[in-house]
């Protein structure tokens, strides 16, 4: 859809600034839909990452909408080809089966840019963290948040840009949305919040851990929310149904395409 030798395409803007250009671009997807993943990343367990691609690629097998992520890669950095999985793997392993969804990835400007000639644009490189957080280069469109050229966003400017977008499309594009929420901490804690309390549809996967499944096993928060919040089960034919119930995917019996068997 996008000039392959253009790929990923780089906007940066201010907090605020409206990007009509990206959102006219997301409606280039043939199917009217945009599904916001979040959760885990470089804290996720390696026993809550089991099954985790093959998950998201059975059950979004054929998507043609939307999706927006985080919009960086975590690589090991003692290894650079080491990529450390996380929820931000799940877009580049779905191209192969979504070959028409276009990909927006949001990374908010937490400190600053560089370039590295093995790695690309750095968006991250803490020194007591194992790993290093780069731009991902398998996506279409890249959109970088920043308050300012002096100033730094933290790690929510990502989700509320995406929420900003989200209802953008969905006010104005009528298009159907979903979050849908994988392991994470407390930043995907807040989107969770903030994403129930603003009406929108949210699937939390029960099994991934850590916070997704705090709120899965939260009566009290499922009974507030229990026209918008769903709780699904780690399987794919589980999710996928649920999805074609927000309108997200066409109501068709799943054909698996990864390793795992349902």
């Amino acid at each position: 859809m996008y000039d392959q030798r253009i790929v990923p395409r780089l906007f940066v803007k201010s907090r605020g600034e409206q990007t009509t250009k990206l959102s006219l671009m997301l409606t280039k997807a043939p199917r009217k839909c945009v599904v916001r993943l979040t959760g885990g990343c470089g804290n996720m367990s390696a026993t809550d990452a089991e099954g985790l691609y093959d998950l998201y690629t059975q059950a979004l097998s054929g998507f043609d909408g939307a999706i927006i992520f985080g919009g960086t890669r975590m690589v090991s950095r003692d290894n650079y080809d080491t990529i450390i999985p996380g929820i931000t793997e799940i877009p580049s392993r779905m191209r192969e089966f979504c070959p028409n969804m276009i990909v927006l990835g949001v990374i908010p400007k937490t400190e600053d840019l560089g370039l590295d000639p093995d790695l690309g644009l750095i968006v991250s490189s803490e020194p007591d963290k194992p790993f290093v957080t780069v731009v991902h280069p398998e996506q279409d469109i890249v959109l970088v948040v920043q308050t300012s050229v002096d100033d730094k966003e933290i790690w929510d400017a990502e989700f509320y840009e995406c929420l900003r977008i989200t209802k953008d499309l969905r006010d104005y594009g009528s298009f159907s949305s979903v979050l849908i929420s994988y392991n994470g901490g407390s930043v995907t804690e807040r989107e969770i919040l903030e994403t129930a309390k603003n009406g929108l549809p949210v699937i939390l996967i029960k099994g991934s851990g850590r916070k997704t499944d705090e709120y899965a096993a939260n009566t009290d928060f499922l009974s507030t929310y229990r026209s918008n919040v769903a709780v699904v089960e780690k399987d794919p034919i589980d999710l996928r149904m649920k999805l074609s119930e927000f309108g997200i995917m066409p109501r068709q019996r799943l054909t698996l395409v990864g390793h795992q068997t349902a």
